[in-house]
């Protein structure tokens, strides 16, 4: 309560003048000091106690007397001009800050100084004062609050502030809220005769179904389904967008053409409260969630009849109609469509989808007027802790990845086989699109690393051609700048394009103060100097600069209104939303295209004079272009093969006939270097095939627990008893994916999805991402710019090693930064998993720059914060990677640059086995594949011979006594030859990176074989058995280990082990010592090995400890490739894993007093 009173207090202190920065320093616990770049400014600093350097602040501060509690929000947005202002020109490059404050009467508003826009930010006005949401996000403004780090390379302080202080979302109440009403409108259009205006929207099938009202084969129909969803949250997002729409220019903007909405003044809400009584307020969250996920069983229903169960109408609202106001709703309803239609328009009223959505809304309200009104009511911002007014375009986006992850369900229920709608509580749909909210650190970088530097470099253009003075130069300039062409071909929600769009929006004011000749400035509307001209600027970049893909069009949808939604600070109040669907956001699948990548010249000029008129009706005639790019899109369409059965299904359309002003020149001719400046975004991470688990869950859940394969099978077959109809749909499923899987797999549409690695091809899983990033190339332009999210096995697995090639032979690779997900950056993807930032571009490369030459990297980064910290990031030069892995170009994943630098002293010591080919390895037999060759070893003869396995060897450590089996001799010597004779290094094939040690060797005895979990040494017989002693030191040496856990992660295999440098043993001076010391530790297995003496005379170390041997040998090893000691103890701590720490710190320090004892005696 104190500080409750405390902070209204303040508020209401706040005059907008200098003694209100006082007063506010001292509620947030700093010292208040003048702008040190310049003190006579009016600007005043932050500074908190807990740092002496005085080159940083907490917050510049500016008193804005003007600012005031009437202020709207179009005026708090344009305050962030201020901001960048104060960044760019009144703080020097020396000075910094994070938060930019602006004090007004009775209000103050906080911006992030780096890495926001003007919708990051916290208003607290008498509005907000008393929200927790707001109370809390000031709290983290604090002093108490903040965290100052030293860098500890010695570049000052860094004061860090909470991202949450700037959080502003749609609370979890109000989206499980419109949960509830989007699960009860999916029931209502189902169950009754509303459905009927989705029908020419749905498949032939569906048509059938709605006609027959057989709502059983209905709610089994993928057509039915995908539209209904569509159309629920259409009016969904209406309620949502009028919300925002209110808040931002107030209630009376939708008051056009005569049309109010009868009550006089005020919000939608406000009127639909005027006409009726609320009994009582919404349940408890809980509460909700709890209806939202029981099965409603979905019957005939009369919309004049009660349409809610008790236990729904118990947790709602009671809302009873006034008298005499019957009509009122529905017409109100009407009125109110009418409205935002003629105000603002945009995507939501457009096409089909848009029709039915109003004509369904409108209905609804004409025959239940309580249904139509409740949503409204229980939605209001008045029942959660936060305001439209307030929040960020974003909040949209996230309530599209909430309808994702929990999506209404309707299907038959599993037990009474009738008809139920629910909320799912699982992530199935929303794997299936590979779409996960990203976040905007994300955004943030990713758009500085593409968007700002080609807009720089244009910009920088047109003031070189300004500077020579030719007015045809500066033109060019210009319309070189306004071609710029920036896409995220799985756009999502639009966090990209939102982010891409601010990004040039808020470089108009720098582009604006550029000298430009009248004649120019008359010629672009945006130059003129208008009042309007900042909304011109971001009219055309939005229309003509910003593209986006989607294969859910409620992602398009969604795309659309927060691209709106970013634009309306300088949008006039008369003008209408934009319509981008289908001009700048097109609703298709971006990785199957109806036209193969490699036959488009082919198939393309068949169709010129239709393409070159196509083009020309994008700007002239819209709807006519729709017309003729369907008809094209048609007869192309069997082109794409197989998969083209499935064109409905997945949305297969042709990306160039969607986008001709980008791929094909006027004349219709494909442009030869066609496509986007630009490519941004996250693409899907789905493996491309059948998943048994996610299909037969849907119709029930215990399918995905099952022990094994032969359990699930059971429980399919009696699902598809149960229900017949599955079996069909199953089977089209893998149809589908089989179709698909041939087309991704055509070099007709795909050239680098496998490559050639030691003569054969590689092979993997097909994954959407690899699909996705070659695809993204396709449809950019050589000189193109590129900013991906990736999974991190792009950098080392075999199956990317085509992907690899793809970017570094024919782009320059600028940055891969690899993040692990413990933290949960992604919450939907499991904790385990790892991914990067991938930048790269198509610009001319300088050899004697260092960006050339290398790259920037970094791995196993927990925070997004370290986007932006260079001092993390290693410089990997491409000479080292393609020395390293001159076929896969696989990178190495080290830590931080102490290991990286190791690394790359130790790998380039001495030659790598594939070009010595010292040793030869490869299996004898196969578990599963030769398992009718062996037996029980109980049952094994004179003739047979004993079958080692990986987990029956240690380092130098045979254990004989748990063989399992045993297979014939004469089998083992047709399959080794004359090797059966002799001792055959081996090497443990299952081991990982995080083990107590991952490379694991021991020497097998003549007359033994092995099974696959171990590699054996080929050619043996040929190997002296000292060469086969020193080379068994040398691989259970950490030396030779650390480097094998730097490149791999799950398992041992041929490709890592032909690059660990091992010399051979005239190349190292002590080889015979190292020796004699694996025989000592050989001859600790008592029944093996006697025979070593004779083989290898001496006994030097006769009577060492193993732990002695074992010290001895590695700090031999350490001397010969030059560690030096604080090399050995970087290279030792890696091995210090949670369950062994303490061994490997025993073992280190007796390698360091072996290694110190022997650099003396040297």
């Amino acid at each position: 309560m104190v500080d409750k009173i405390q902070l209204k207090d303040v508020l209401d202190s706040m005059m907008g003048d200098q003694e209100s920065i006082n007063v506010l320093a001292d509620y947030l616990g700093y010292t208040v000091g003048k702008n040190p770049v310049n003190p006579d400014s009016d600007l005043r600093i932050y500074f908190t106690d807990k740092t002496e350097d005085k080159n940083t602040g907490v917050m510049a501060i500016k008193a804005l007397p003007d600012l005031d509690e009437n202020s709207n929000t179009i005026q708090i947005r344009k305050l962030y001009e201020q901001v960048i202002d104060i960044k760019n020109n009144q703080l020097g490059s020396d000075f910094s800050a994070s938060v930019v404050g602006f004090i007004g009467k009775k209000r103050l508003v906080f911006f992030p100084m780096v890495g926001g826009n003007r919708d990051t930010r916290l208003d607290i006005n008498s509005k907000t004062v008393d929200i927790d949401l707001y109370k809390r996000n000031l709290n983290y403004l604090k002093n108490d609050s903040i965290v100052v780090e030293e860098s500890p390379f010695g570049f000052g302080a860094e004061i860090k502030i909470d991202d949450k202080a700037f959080r502003r979302e749609l609370s979890s109440g109000f989206l499980t809220m419109v949960s509830l009403y989007r699960k009860k409108l999916s029931e209502w259009i189902t169950a009754s005769d509303l459905k009927k205006y989705l029908e020419s929207l749905v498949s032939d099938k569906a048509k059938v179904y709605i006609e027959q009202n057989n709502i059983d084969a209905l709610v089994q129909d993928e057509s039915y389904k995908k539209v209904l969803s569509t159309v629920v949250d259409t009016i969904s997002l209406r309620q949502l967008m009028r919300r925002f729409l209110e808040g931002y220019y107030g209630p009376d903007s939708f008051n056009v053409d005569g049309i109010a909405l009868g009550v006089g003044d005020g919000t939608l809400d406000e009127a639909i409260e005027k006409a009726v009584n609320i009994a009582k307020n919404v349940s408890e969250e809980k509460k909700i969630k709890k209806l939202n996920k029981q099965k409603t069983p979905i019957g005939q229903l009369d919309l004049f009849d009660a349409s809610f169960t008790p236990e729904e109408l118990d947790a709602t609202s009671q809302v009873q109609v006034k008298d005499g106001q019957e009509d009122y709703l529905a017409n109100l309803s009407k009125k109110a469509s009418k409205q935002f239609e003629l105000a603002y328009g945009g995507d939501l009223f457009a096409g089909s989808i848009g029709d039915a959505a109003t004509k369904i809304d409108n209905e609804l309200a004409k025959q239940n007027d309580v249904d139509w009104a409740k949503p409204y009511i229980d939605t209001k911002e008045g029942n959660f802790s936060f305001r439209f007014e307030d929040m960020p375009p974003e909040a949209i986006e996230k309530q599209y990845e909430d309808s994702m992850s929990q999506n209404v369900q309707i299907t038959l229920d599993k037990e009474t086989n009738k008809p139920v709608v629910f909320f799912g509580d699982d992530e199935v749909e929303q794997k299936n699109k590979g779409a996960y909210y990203t976040d905007q650190h994300f955004v943030d970088y990713m758009v500085n690393q593409t968007v700002a530097v080609e807009f720089q470099k244009r910009y920088d253009a047109i003031k070189a051609s300004l500077k020579d003075g030719d007015i045809s130069k500066v033109d060019e300039a210009i319309k070189h700048l306004l071609d710029l062409k920036i896409a995220d071909f799985s756009c999502g929600g639009g966090s990209f394009l939102r982010g891409a769009f601010l990004k040039i929006a808020e470089q108009f004011p720098m582009l604006n103060a550029l000298d430009f000749p009248q004649e120019i400035r008359a010629k672009y509307d945006f130059l003129s100097n208008s009042e309007n001209s900042q909304y011109l600027w971001e009219d055309y970049v939005m229309k003509h600069m910003i593209y986006g893909v989607d294969i859910d069009y409620k992602a398009i949808i969604i795309a659309s209104l927060t691209l709106t939604l970013s634009s309306l600070e300088h949008k006039p109040k008369n003008t209408k939303l934009p319509q981008l669907i289908g001009r700048t956001l097109i609703h298709a699948n971006s990785l199957i295209n109806a036209v193969p990548y490699y036959k488009r010249e082919e198939v393309f000029s068949k169709y010129q004079k239709d393409i070159a008129k196509l083009r020309k009706l994008k700007s002239t005639d819209f709807d006519a272009f729709m017309k003729l790019r369907d008809e094209l899109t048609e007869k192309v369409i069997t082109e794409a093969g197989d998969v083209s059965k499935y064109a409905s299904f997945l949305e297969i359309n042709c990306i160039e006939f969607c986008l001709p002003e980008i791929f094909f020149n006027e004349d219709g001719t494909l442009k030869a270097h066609g496509g986007l400046d630009i490519v941004i975004g996250n693409p899907p991470w789905e493996i491309w095939k059948p998943n048994s688990d996610e299909f037969f869950s849907e119709y029930n859940s215990s399918y995905r627990g099952l022990p094994n394969k032969r359990a699930k099978k059971k429980l399919e077959k009696e699902i598809i008893v149960k229900m017949p109809d599955v079996a069909e749909k199953w089977q089209d499923e893998q149809d589908r994916i089989k179709a698909g899987s041939k087309y991704y797999r055509s070099t007709d549409n795909f050239h680098y999805q496998t490559w050639k690695v030691n003569g054969r091809k590689t092979s993997s899983d097909l994954n959407l991402y690899k699909v996705s990033l070659e695809r993204f190339t396709q449809l950019a332009k050589d000189n193109a710019l590129f900013s991906i999210l990736v999974p991190d096995n792009f950098a080392t697995d075999n199956g990317s090693t085509g992907l690899r090639h793809l970017v570094i032979d024919n782009y320059r690779l600028n940055e891969f930064l690899s993040f692990e997900n413990k933290k949960g950056i992604f919450e939907a993807v499991h904790r385990s998993y790892k991914f990067a930032v991938l930048s790269f571009d198509g610009q001319e490369t300088d050899t004697k720059n260092t960006n050339d030459t290398a790259f920037r990297t970094f791995f196993y980064r927990q925070n997004l914060e370290d986007l932006n910290n260079n001092e993390v990031k290693m410089l990997y030069p491409f000479a080292f990677l393609f020395e390293m892995e001159p076929e896969r170009y696989a990178m190495v994943e080290s830590r931080n640059k102490h290991i990286f630098d190791l690394f790359r002293k130790i790998r380039t010591t001495f030659k790598p086995l594939r070009d010595t080919h010292l040793i030869k390895l490869g299996n004898d037999f196969h578990r599963t594949n030769d398992a009718d060759k062996f037996f029980s070893i109980k049952e094994a003869t004179k003739n047979d011979l004993p079958l080692f396995e990986g987990k029956y060897i240690n380092q130098f450590i045979l254990e004989p006594s748990k063989i399992e089996y045993a297979i014939p001799k004469d089998t083992v010597e047709n399959k080794v030859g004359e090797d059966i004779n002799s001792y055959r290094i081996a090497l443990r094939a299952v081991a990982s990176s995080t083990n107590k040690r991952s490379l694991i060797a021991s020497l097998l005895p003549p007359q033994t074989s092995s099974l696959h979990s171990l590699f054996v040494q080929k050619g043996a017989y040929e190997v002296d058995i000292s060469d086969k002693l020193f080379i068994l030191g040398l691989l259970n040496s950490y030396v030779l280990d650390f480097v094998l856990r730097q490149i791999i992660s799950i398992n041992v295999s041929l490709i890592f082990l032909q690059q660990l440098p091992i010399p051979k043993s005239p190349e190292i001076k002590d080889s015979s010592q190292i020796i004699q010391i694996v025989k000592a530790l050989l001859k600790e297995n008592k029944d093996y090995y006697q025979d070593l003496d004779k083989l290898v005379p001496g006994d030097a170390y006769l009577g060492y400890s193993h732990n002695d041997l074992i010290a001895e040998l590695n700090a031999r090893v350490m001397i010969d490739f030059k560690l030096t000691r604080q090399e050995i103890v970087t290279l030792m701590h890696t091995f210090e894993s949670a369950n062994h720490t303490k061994d490997v710190q025993d073992e280190t320090q007796r390698i360091l007093d072996c290694y110190d004892r022997l650099s003396e005696e040297k």
